[in-house]
């Protein structure tokens, strides 16, 4: 899984103008909204490591688990 800048900028865009709006036209849970949000910006440092570290599994990890040769290349 490979993500590149552009879709990466785009969706934090959409998430940051979804919270905007939500705060905007929703001023009742404007403080439970504000608890979110700091809630949401401790979490998520951990949360793309998990991600990320789950996303850099190989193809040569999947074929070891299923009992194929691996080739490896090298000298």
């Amino acid at each position: 899984m490979k993500c590149n800048i552009k879709t990466m900028v785009t969706i934090a865009l959409a998430l940051a103008l979804i919270i905007a709006i939500g705060y905007w036209a929703l001023p009742q849970i404007r403080g439970t909204l504000g608890a979110f949000i700091a809630m949401a910006s401790v979490l998520i440092c951990p949360l793309s490591m998990l991600f990320m570290m789950r996303g850099m599994q190989t193809h040569t990890d999947r074929q070891e688990k299923s009992g194929q040769p691996v080739e490896k290349s090298g000298s």
